[in-house]
């Protein structure tokens, strides 16, 4: 915890409680991507402290044959206004992420951990929890983490050490074998692609089938409080190999 502690800080990370995914009735529009959105002006970014890269490195795709989503607004620290709330994770959806993604495809642990939760007894959101849940969200102006939680539906956690934890999420089901204090390997099956936790998983399982992955650091996650610039480029060193000195 101290090593995250000393990473967030080093990054200038600000934590805050909001954010994740989900709609109702269906009456609430997901935002989408806008081509008119203005480009930032590029500014210099810092380079990732080396306390951060020693820790934040070497994870694989959780879907075989991924690749970061080409739109901001799947990415750490989009806004999710239908919620009041703040993107905490990386989206993978089908046409954004290198390869289709389809419900029930196999979901994989990005980096060998210890598994802290796996919800096999996730019980479904319910129309009136959902109106329930997006109510008290507007009523508030933000999310707050039991709602949240919530939201990401059925739900696996690996602990990496260090305070680096992965949160798979919106997940169809979880594999028979993954249970608490199970250790996984790299690549390992965790459970299934689907919509738990969205208002679509209510309305049509056949929509917003995606995965909803998170790399937290400490109490916050990855990339929080930085530009979409400096979020994407952490996140594709999260996915790298580590660079020692003299390769």
């Amino acid at each position: 915890m101290v090593l995250a502690a000393a990473a967030a800080v080093a990054l200038g990370i600000v934590f805050t409680s909001s954010s994740d995914d989900a709609d109702t009735d269906i009456r609430i529009v997901r935002p989408k991507a806008s081509p008119t959105t203005p480009t930032p002006t590029p500014t210099a970014e810092p380079a990732a402290p080396p306390i951060l890269e020693a820790v934040i490195h070497s994870f694989r795709f959780p879907i075989d044959g991924a690749c970061l989503p080409s739109r901001d607004d799947l990415m750490p620290n989009a806004p999710r206004e239908y919620r009041w709330g703040i993107h905490e994770g990386i989206d993978f959806y089908d046409g954004y992420s290198c390869v289709p993604i389809e419900r029930g495809m196999p979901v994989l642990a990005a980096k060998t951990g210890v598994v802290i939760r796996a919800d096999h007894d996730y019980q479904d959101i319910t129309a009136e929890e959902m109106d329930a849940l997006l109510a008290r969200a507007q009523q508030q102006g933000y999310t707050d983490p039991a709602a949240l939680d919530r939201l990401r539906g059925q739900q696996v956690w690996l602990d990496h050490g260090n305070g680096i934890v992965t949160r798979y999420a919106h997940l169809l089901g979880v594999e028979a074998a993954i249970e608490e204090g199970v250790v996984v390997e790299a690549g390992q099956v965790l459970g299934y692609v689907g919509n738990s936790g969205t208002p679509e998983g209510i309305s049509d399982p056949t929509l917003e089938n995606h995965l909803h992955f998170e790399i937290r650091v400490g109490p916050g996650y990855l990339g929080q409080g930085l530009s979409p610039a400096q979020t994407r480029r952490l996140c594709e060193k999260a996915f790298s190999p580590l660079d020692l000195p003299g390769d």
